[in-house]
């Protein structure tokens, strides 16, 4: 049994869109889970394994990207770029859900192959069960595409590999009937599956046009980057579409089109449904890769709309998994409370910002200043490349922690590493 203590918290957010931030100042992991959170004269004696002092500075849940298109491994081929995955989770984004693989040849881009479509989607979801990338991302991949030729029965038998999702429909699929889709996606609810959709036109020319009345009939768990990706649907369609889709969670993204990203904001506040929202970046893509996209969403959302960074934050970490958590026990990061994974990001407010702490800069608008990058109770690393440098600085049992190399700000930042079967050690 392994115990962890994270201690001297200055702000603990909750993730959690009602509980905002928590009166504690002190986390307790023992085997990677939450344990128990509260102040360290209650919770905080006994012996611990590892202890991490925050110096008052602020804690939350790392955050979570529920939309990427991934290829297998830490690549990508549309921008032929190595160790993407690693950068971001050193950025604190360390869980990630991917809406459907990108790569050269994928069978979902050639016409109706539902048995390659099938493969890609089992293959890839055992592929990311073996592999965390830079030794600690939790990656959910493996998500059924809807297209033509699919059965009832290939979805129970996905069910029964493993696959819990449906992919974005109308990002890519061949089926133009939306009583197919339809059907398609009673198969899939009747098994129990997470469905995502587009809204608006797809991304190949004969990707069908997610109309607001085929994604309201579908009641889609997620309307994928309901601000375009990266072009926006009209208003008018936008907002059918929040209106006729219920309780179901609308990304924004921070590739897509953020005038109307704003609109989506004030209407949702208008009507008292702001925690409908989620950010993702729907990267790697055409548009590019940027290992921040889910800090750059979370400052847009504080810092330009006006959102109290604790409510940006549970954007990305407590509303996706209230998304994603129903449909996976293993999806169970986001939220700091007892009996959830120990995934814990220690910010501040970087130098220079008028800000006093990391929620004050967010609400600045300026970048966060990473001291920590914490998963399932390990110290995965201090920073990422270039990332904002923290006033403050982490002590692991009693030792300061502080990057000072110009090389470590900027080309190899320090990090520790381990195995799923070895101890800690850091290279």
């Amino acid at each position: 049994m392994v115990t962890t203590l994270v201690t001297n918290i200055g702000k603990l957010v909750s993730g959690d869109w009602d509980r905002g931030i928590l009166k504690a100042d002190t986390v307790k992991i023992v085997d990677g889970i939450i344990q128990d959170v509260g102040y360290s004269d209650e919770i905080g004696k006994g012996p611990a394994d590892v202890v991490i002092d925050a110096d008052g500075m602020t804690v939350s849940p790392t955050f979570i990207d529920p939309h990427t298109h991934l290829s297998f491994g830490d690549f990508s081929p549309m921008q032929h770029m190595v160790g993407l995955l690693t950068e971001t989770l050193l950025q604190g984004t360390t869980t990630i859900v991917d809406e459907w693989l990108q790569f050269e040849g994928l069978p979902l881009f050639y016409g109706a192959d539902p048995e390659g479509v099938k493969a890609t989607a089992v293959l890839s979801h055992k592929a990311y069960r073996n592999y965390r990338p830079g030794g600690a991302m939790k990656v959910f991949a493996g998500s059924i595409m809807l297209v033509k030729g699919l059965t009832r029965e290939d979805f129970v038998q996905l069910r029964k590999a493993g696959v819990w999702r449906v992919g974005q429909i109308g990002g890519s699929s061949n089926i133009n009937d939306p009583k197919k889709i339809q059907e398609m996606v009673s198969w899939a609810r009747e098994l129990g599956y997470f469905v995502s959709t587009n809204l608006g036109p797809g991304v190949l020319p004969e990707s069908l046009n997610m109309t607001a009345e085929l994604v309201s009939a579908i009641k889609p768990d997620k309307i994928a980057h309901i601000n375009g990706g990266t072009t926006a649907p009209p208003w008018e369609v936008v907002k059918a579409a929040i209106d006729g889709t219920g309780e179901a969670k609308l990304e924004i993204i921070p590739y897509g089109n953020m005038k109307m990203a704003l609109r989506v904001y004030e209407y949702l506040k208008s009507r008292n449904q702001l925690k409908r929202l989620i950010v993702g970046s729907d990267t790697p893509t055409g548009q590019g890769y940027l290992p921040v996209a889910i800090h750059r969403a979370i400052l847009f959302l504080s810092s330009v709309c006006g959102l109290p960074a604790e409510k940006a934050i549970a954007t990305a970490t407590g509303n996706i998994l209230d998304c994603y958590g129903k449909y996976s026990s293993e999806f169970n990061m986001g939220k700091i409370e007892p009996g959830r994974a120990g995934d814990l990001l220690v910010m501040d407010a970087p130098p220079g910002s008028v800000g006093n702490d990391a929620l004050e800069s967010i609400e600045a608008g300026d970048m966060i200043g990473i001291a920590g990058v914490i998963v399932d109770g390990n110290l995965v690393g201090l920073r990422g490349k270039d990332s904002r440098p923290s006033r403050r600085n982490i002590k692991l049992n009693n030792r300061q922690l502080k990057v000072t190399c110009p090389d470590e700000y900027l080309f190899d930042p320090p990090r520790f590493y381990y195995r799923s079967t070895g101890p800690t050690y850091l290279l």
